[in-house]
């Protein structure tokens, strides 16, 4: 029982993380560049980067410890032949996932956060700036959900190995 729940939050986390990244990427983004004052659309996006930047990092961090329990459990299962059978495939999602997490910690904080204090001290960064910061989200944001895409990719490799018995 504890497994499946630990299977679900699992799932949960990267649909959460990977849902919101496309919201942003799809919906947010876009529609800031349609906003042609830069005090509006500064607003905007430290208003969606209150909701994101939380919400993400909390997926994330629900996804790494919900890993960490589910490889426990695979190790559980194959005992001695756990590592002849996933090290390279685990070295390789793990080095997904750290880069990952390097890229979202990025978006929410590099840029994100730093909208978001320019708001809530009532700087405004001026229309140049913003610009500025939102083409160095677009590049970032979309690596991100290829790299969730390939994790994934990476995860399903793992199961189905774990599926196969040992």
């Amino acid at each position: 029982m504890g497994d499946q729940i630990n299977l679900w939050l699992h799932l949960l986390g990267m649909g959460t993380y990977f849902g919101s990244t496309l919201l942003l990427a799809l919906m947010t983004l876009p529609a800031a560049r349609r906003i042609p004052d830069a005090a509006t659309r500064q607003t905007y996006l430290a208003t969606s980067f209150k909701i994101y930047s939380p919400l993400t990092i909390a997926a994330l961090g629900v996804q790494i410890m919900t890993g960490a329990f589910n490889l426990t459990h695979y190790k559980e299962l194959l005992l001695g032949q756990y590592y002849s059978r996933f090290g390279y495939i685990l070295a390789w999602k793990l080095g997904l996932v750290f880069i990952l997490v390097m890229i979202a910690t990025y978006v929410a904080f590099g840029i994100g956060l730093r909208i978001v204090r320019h708001e809530q001290w009532n700087e405004q960064l001026g229309a140049e700036k913003l610009e500025g910061m939102q083409r160095r989200l677009t590049a970032p944001v979309w690596l991100a959900l290829f790299l969730t895409a390939a994790i994934v990719w990476v995860s399903l490799r793992m199961t189905a190995g774990v599926s196969a018995g040992p």
